[in-house]
């Protein structure tokens, strides 16, 4: 039997090769994996040693030319090198450590100088700190060490400032807050604005470190105290009387003390229309003014003198014992005559020269305008003075002297003039001497005892203000002022002090180019009580007894002392 013709079909398997996997992978002559060669050492010493210099290139200029950003930019490079420098040591993966310890370095080499550098704030070193004063605040002080120092607000508020301690005293608009000649009593005078029944007079003692203790309340205005002995003037049922009382009897603040004696004194009771002494140290007109009432002197000086002036219509001016309530001396000014009349310190002079007791200063014009000064203690007469050239004059009777400023009769140009003890002339402040002196470039201040000016020197000098005598003198930075862009030399004088303010010496790059330096000066001695550096907006308000300043920072008054 024959096979058939068709073959049956036949299968065969498909073959797939699968990859190796790569564990098994020949690697035999395969290349090394590459890794990033480690930093030339070479190229690092290189890096650190130039930004190395450049930092001691930056910090020599920057001290040269004073420029700050040049000595920042010295630690900047500094840290950088010393950075440069330990990648020469460092793995490759240390390089994060190596960046930190230059950005520290960097901030080491100048966070701490830039914080050096700046001025400390003042009020670190304040001894105490009020609201800022105002315009219309008033501050009175006296020319002694540790004097008080009595703040009386437009609103007739006050603040008595001793040392650090600060006490709040009440009082309302109208009234009058005082200083005795001795700074050991406060007195507060209620009633000033013609009220029917009068002023009264209420005196508390500044004991120390407590509040001021009530010692008593009197009725009347008060005119004077010497020490113990308050003098008063009072007005009852249309009668007014002058007395004189001693607070030494004083037992508690509720109980008046007896007056030692009384003296009648017309029947005007309003404080106002009585004519008072002027007040000392403030320039008022010589002649053709409103003379002055009974409180306007202690409502504008704020200080109750030692001495007791009276105005008779009839006979003029005379003082009065304070403890028999009797004239001393002759009269004062005749009432017929146009004067001016107040009581002042001493002149100055050595203290084994200085005659103790307050002056009294008279200074009478005439109908051209020429001026005749006076100086009296206890009723007799000290020394008197020439007629001064005719003309306008405003007149200021400070320390024992007569300052005049004003325009001659026929001249347009203003002046000064002065009188006092040395002679009997009357002479530009500081005499011949001071127009020897090396040329004037701004004034501080002047009072009757001396005046505080800047010269062409680049001094500070203090002279006599009668005879030019040349009593101290300091460096000044005058010239650094337009330099700098900054204010020039300014202050004030007065109470014992002279207060400067001049531009700060830059000696470091980082110093403040508007930095200025304060300067509190015992005004009879030169003696620097106080020297500090100071930035930002700063104005000196008032000197406020020997080396104590107010100095307004801000909306802070703050008190300055040593």
């Amino acid at each position: 039997m024959a096979a058939p013709d068709d073959e049956p079909p036949r299968f065969e398997l498909l073959q797939f090769e699968l990859p190796e996997s790569p564990e098994h992978e020949d690697t035999t002559g395969a290349e090394p994996p590459r890794e990033d060669p480690p930093l030339d050492a070479t190229t690092a010493l290189g890096a650190a040693v130039t930004l190395l210099a450049l930092a001691a290139l930056s910090a020599l200029l920057g001290q040269h030319f004073l420029w700050g950003w040049l000595r920042i930019l010295a630690g900047v490079l500094g840290g950088a090198g010393v950075g440069a420098a330990l990648l020469m040591v460092l793995h490759r993966r240390r390089w994060v450590l190596a960046g930190i310890a230059a950005a520290l370095l960097a901030l080491v080499l100048t966070v701490p100088a830039v914080l050096s550098a700046r001025a400390a704030p003042l009020a670190s070193i304040a001894l105490a700190s009020i609201p800022a004063l105002a315009d219309d605040d008033r501050v009175t002080s006296l020319p002694i060490q540790d004097s008080p120092v009595l703040v009386q607000r437009a609103d007739g508020s006050g603040e008595l400032l001793r040392g650090s301690r600060v006490d709040e005293i009440p009082a309302q608009a109208g009234e009058i807050l005082a200083l005795s000649a001795e700074g050991t009593r406060l007195l507060r005078v209620t009633g000033t604005t013609g009220e029917a029944e009068g002023p009264t007079t209420t005196v508390l003692d500044l004991t120390p470190d407590t509040v001021p203790v009530p010692l008593t309340a009197l009725d009347g205005a008060p005119m004077a105290l010497a020490g113990d002995l308050l003098v008063l003037r009072t007005c009852t049922e249309g009668t007014c009387r002058i007395s004189g009382h001693d607070l030494s009897l004083a037992s508690d603040g509720s109980t008046a003390v007896p007056a030692l004696w009384t003296i009648s004194d017309g029947t005007q009771s309003d404080p106002g229309a009585v004519r008072g002494a002027d007040p000392a140290g403030i320039p008022l007109p010589a002649t053709g003014a409103q003379p002055a009432g009974l409180l306007d002197a202690l409502r504008s000086t704020g200080i109750l003198p030692e001495i007791a002036l009276v105005h008779d219509p009839a006979q003029g001016w005379v003082q009065l014992d304070p403890a028999t309530g009797f004239p001393q001396g002759q009269v004062l000014a005749r009432p017929e005559q146009d004067c001016r009349i107040a009581s002042t310190a001493a002149p100055p002079g050595p203290p084994s020269l200085q005659e103790p007791g307050a002056v009294v200063l008279t200074v009478c014009s005439q109908d051209d305008g020429a001026m005749t000064a006076t100086a009296h203690r206890d009723g007799s007469v000290l020394w008197t003075s020439e007629p001064s050239p005719a003309g306008e004059w405003m007149v200021t009777l400070d320390q024992g002297r007569v300052l005049a400023a004003g325009t001659e009769q026929g001249s347009e140009v203003s002046g000064e003039i002065v009188a006092g003890e040395a002679q009997s002339a009357w002479t530009a402040p500081g005499g011949s001497v001071l127009q020897q002196a090396s040329a004037l470039t701004s004034r501080i201040g002047i009072d009757g005892a001396r005046m505080v000016v800047t010269n062409d020197a680049g001094q500070l000098v203090a002279y006599d203000t009668a005879d030019g005598e040349n009593t101290w003198t300091s460096a000044v930075h005058d010239e650094a002022a337009a330099a700098q862009g900054v204010p020039g030399v300014r202050g004030v004088l007065g109470a014992g002090s002279a207060v400067v303010l001049d531009p700060a010496v830059r000696t470091a790059p980082l110093d403040a180019r508007d930095a200025r330096r304060l300067r509190i000066f015992d005004a009879a001695t030169g003696e620097v009580r106080i020297e500090v550096v100071v930035e930002g907006d700063l104005e000196p308000v008032a000197a406020v007894g020997v080396g104590a300043a107010l100095v307004t920072e801000g909306d802070r008054t703050l008190l300055l002392s040593r």
